[in-house]
């Protein structure tokens, strides 16, 4: 695991906010998904990409078309692709292929979260997981690649970049917490992640 604080400048995530708020648009805004158990997701999200990431009552998967529209996701802005790319050579991976951002918004409350999951729905499991924290600060918890491993907490503030990969690539990890009112980048302040994987 590669934690990067402070990674992006203000004018940065600014920018960078500026080109998810572009994407939502794109796929007509955010959705807030369902789990397979019927129970909705504490986040909004969307994507862009050659696919995107969707939960619904079938499960978790990757889709060329937005269930929302039936349409494609938006493309993914040469830009990010550029700052993905850049991250992934840090953790020695030059040949990285960013093929979808996940953009999961978590509103101004202690009630956001995600639970403790592990990212295991790429057809390839060995490329990095690299997401980008705009807004809020936020409790990150990880663990190892059991679910029962312990965790440990991480402080995530706005222009921070974490990437999973090597052994960390399959640790379960969670969002704890948003803690609201910590960053002004968002007019209503929250949190905004873009995570961006290599899927094949």
């Amino acid at each position: 695991m590669l934690h990067l604080q402070n990674y992006f400048t203000i004018a940065q995530q600014e920018e960078l906010l500026e080109l998810a708020r572009n994407i939502a648009a794109i796929n007509g805004g955010m959705t807030t998904p369902t789990m397979p158990n019927g129970a909705r997701y504490n986040c909004s999200q969307t994507s862009c990409g050659q696919v995107g990431w969707i939960s619904d009552r079938k499960g978790y998967r990757y889709s060329k078309l937005n269930p929302e529209s039936n349409k494609p996701f938006a493309a993914m802005p040469a830009e990010l692709t550029e700052i993905a790319r850049k991250l992934a050579i840090l953790v020695d991976e030059p040949d990285y292929q960013p093929e979808t951002c996940l953009i999961n918004f978590y509103a101004a409350s202690t009630k956001s979260r995600l639970g403790l999951h592990q990212d295991n729905t790429e057809h390839n499991l060995k490329p990095c997981i690299i997401s980008i924290s705009l807004g809020d600060d936020c409790i990150f918890s990880i663990g190892g690649n059991n679910r029962k491993d312990p965790t440990t907490d991480l402080l995530l503030r706005s222009g921070d970049a974490l990437i999973l990969h090597g052994k960390s690539r399959l640790a379960f990890h969670a969002v704890k917490k948003i803690i609201p009112g910590t960053s002004n980048l968002l007019k209503n302040h929250g949190r905004l992640n873009l995570t961006f994987r290599q899927v094949y």
